[in-house]
């Protein structure tokens, strides 16, 4: 039997779940042939067939969780194969084995492991490591030495683990969406120096209902163009970056099962109309657990809203390789000096975050300048 098994489908991370099957055993595929609909933490991904084939075994049943890398469907042996890999899926390079595999009672017998080659690094690493508790003598490096990105990975392993082991009892496994935030706020944790500022734009000069999202929006547009650096990606294991040339918007949405963060791609390039339609599509679909894989992924800043439900500051966290976000809280009634009068105005509270590696507390406050300029 050829096996093709679960590859990761774009949040890494450790498993996901059948929700419909689109062919059955006996069935003749061919390639890029959608065979199943998995959920993943934060989607619904159509899982195209690697290559031609007859099925022979489907490794689960609806509703049934399948490990990332273990056995997802069986082709027969025999018939021969048009390609080894797909590349041009929505999951990216889709891996699957050649070797024909025996199945026994217990299921597939697992392939001995390679030796792990003479253990290499630099010091800074060794540190790295010591300091994430990861077990260099565990690890093995892809190429001539350990990289400080792979005890990183390492790192986030832990958590990924932890998602695989057994419930104890009166424990509730998280769900998949949830799973994701772990592990990405794992990930910020270990690579991240963040830094905040906050202050707070006094908006009565607004005239009638605007919409408060739209010109949030308008004013982050205007600030990215003036601090490009917070709009920017960051490498950091080759301690480099490029500013991005669009503002692809991560929009933070909270959701009964769970945090997602869609992205409004090129948002100078969208009238306020379709941002409004399309923010609504993304909330809709947040609720529906329906958002597109490609709508999930490339945002260059986040914004999180938090105000509309409680709080005025907050120090949002940055997902890398991203280097800012921006957080807007509560709009509340404040007292203000003017002309040396108390008066009561509308104020919203505006928080950045970003990353102290790269951005300079100069640029932050500059880009909390412009976007208060812009709101005012």
């Amino acid at each position: 039997m050829k096996i093709f098994n679960l590859p990761d489908l774009g949040e890494g991370l450790p498993n996901a779940i059948i929700r419909e099957w689109h062919v059955n055993v006996g069935d003749a595929v061919k390639r890029d042939e959608t065979i199943a609909s998995l959920e993943t933490a934060k989607a619904l991904v159509e899982v195209p067939a690697p290559f031609d084939g007859i099925v022979e075994k489907l490794f689960g049943d609806v509703d049934d969780t399948i490990e990332t890398g273990q056995p997802l469907i069986g082709f027969k042996a025999e018939r021969p194969t048009t390609a080894a890999h797909d590349t041009g899926t929505v999951v990216g390079t889709l891996e699957q084995s050649d070797a024909l595999l025996d199945e026994s009672p217990e299921g597939i017998a697992p392939s001995s492991l390679a030796q792990s080659p003479a253990l290499r690094t630099t010091p800074a690493v060794r540190a790295l490591a010591k300091r994430l508790g990861v077990d260099l003598a565990q690890l093995t490096p892809k190429g001539h030495r350990i990289t400080a990105d792979e005890v990183r990975q390492a790192a986030t392993a832990v958590t990924t683990a932890a998602a695989k082991s057994p419930v104890k009892a009166g424990m509730e496994k998280l769900s998949l969406v949830r799973q994701a935030m772990s592990m990405n706020m794992t990930k910020s944790h270990q690579q991240i120096v963040p830094v905040t500022l906050s202050d707070e734009v006094d908006i009565s000069s607004w005239h009638g209902k605007e919409n408060i999202t739209l010109r949030i929006i308008r004013a982050l547009q205007a600030a990215c163009k003036a601090e490009p650096i917070l709009n920017a990606t960051f490498d950091s294991n080759n301690q480099s970056f490029c500013y991005n040339k669009v503002t692809h918007l991560g929009l933070a949405i909270d959701t009964p099962h769970g945090l997602y963060s869609p992205v409004l791609k090129d948002i100078a390039a969208m009238s306020d109309s379709t941002l409004r339609e399309t923010i609504n599509r993304l909330k809709q679909q947040a609720l529906d657990k329906t958002i597109a894989q490609e709508d999930l992924h490339g945002a260059t800043i986040m914004l999180s809203n938090f105000g509309t439900i409680a709080g005025r500051f907050a120090n949002p966290i940055i997902i890398p390789p991203m280097t800012a976000i921006v957080g807007i809280g509560k709009l509340h009634d404040a007292v203000i000096p003017i002309d040396g009068k108390v008066v009561i105005r509308p104020v919203l509270p505006i928080s950045i975050t970003a990353d102290h590696r790269i951005v300079t507390g100069g640029e932050i406050a500059r880009f909390l300048r412009e976007m208060m300029k812009a709101l005012s």
